[in-house]
């Protein structure tokens, strides 16, 4: 999750789901009438093989370090603890693995491994900060194919938020932790994946670019294939960070305005406002889910 230009904010990502294609139909189409078409999948998963049910709920961070469960079925949360990987810095992104572990970025540029099943114990992970420029970034796990369970960690980012008003587009080698640098990607996205190996990514508005947007991102050059513009997530933001799961894009936002994040639960297929309810008493600066998740219809 990212803030604004000269706070200190933590964006989180994530990633998602399983089975068969979601890619969305038809044009731009953000009218509350329009379908939910998920192109025609269904309940079952083919690429959960050795999922736990922990892999597949969204996790959550907060700027106080509180780190949750969010079950998307109930829009309700399970608190699991305060991390305690540094006391210097705080978080800035996150991802989860397809063993519910989480890869936690913090703002100083610090890559820790988080066993959420083992009473959250962080390890340092040999991430050299800044190595090519990537000091601070959204990042998410995407499958590599269609009902896949081989994944790429994508990162999305640069030396600091305020740096410009693009990003650069990375995949990460997960045994050398060394980034390759793809292509340049518009705004400061946090980054989620679907069951049918896309890359997508939620931008909140800001000087540079028009309207809050939710993306497709293309995992080769970064270029935008497809954008919904969220007009209705325009304003000033705070902190933010974006999921997929359940045929759903969720969107943790709060905007200068907003006393606590709100939870904006997102069409898929057309880019329409479902739901919005605000998570009163969070302020949620990272998010993510693993490429486990479900790809029912909430």
């Amino acid at each position: 999750m990212r803030g604004n230009p000269g706070k200190a904010i933590a964006i989180a990502l994530m990633m998602a789901a399983c089975g068969p294609s979601l890619r969305p139909h038809g044009d731009d189409d953000n009218s509350p009438d329009a379908g939910n078409d998920n192109g025609g999948g269904d309940a079952d998963n083919n690429n959960t093989q050795g999922c736990s049910d922990d892999a597949k709920l969204i996790y959550v961070v907060d700027s106080d370090r509180q780190f949750s469960q969010f079950d998307p079925k109930t829009k309700t949360f399970k608190d699991l603890g305060t991390l305690a990987c540094t006391s210097s810095a705080s978080p800035f992104s996150m991802a989860i693995a397809r063993d519910a572990t989480a890869w936690v970025l913090y703002d100083n540029g610090d890559l820790y491994h988080v066993e959420t099943k083992n009473n959250l114990t962080c390890t340092k992970s040999a991430w050299t900060r800044g190595a090519q420029g990537e000091t601070k970034f959204g990042m998410g796990f995407s499958t590599d194919q269609v009902g896949g369970t081989a994944d790429t960690l994508f990162i999305a980012g640069g030396s600091s938020p305020d740096s410009g008003t693009t990003s650069t587009l990375a995949k990460v080698d997960m045994g050398s932790l060394q980034p390759t640098k793809l292509g340049t990607v518009t705004g400061w996205p946090e980054l989620t994946g679907t069951g049918s190996a896309e890359l997508w990514g939620f931008s909140p508005a800001n000087p540079g670019w028009t309207s809050a947007r939710v993306m497709q991102i293309d995992k080769v050059t970064g270029s935008a294939l497809r954008t919904f513009t969220m007009g209705d997530l325009n304003g000033a933001p705070n902190a933010w960070a974006f999921a997929f799961h359940g045929g759903s894009f969720w969107v943790f936002l709060k905007r200068d305005y907003e006393d606590y994040t709100w939870i904006h639960q997102i069409n898929a297929a057309t880019g329409a406002i479902v739901d919005s309810k605000e998570a009163y008493g969070r302020r949620i600066v990272g998010a993510g889910v693993s490429t486990c998740a479900p790809v029912i219809i909430f």
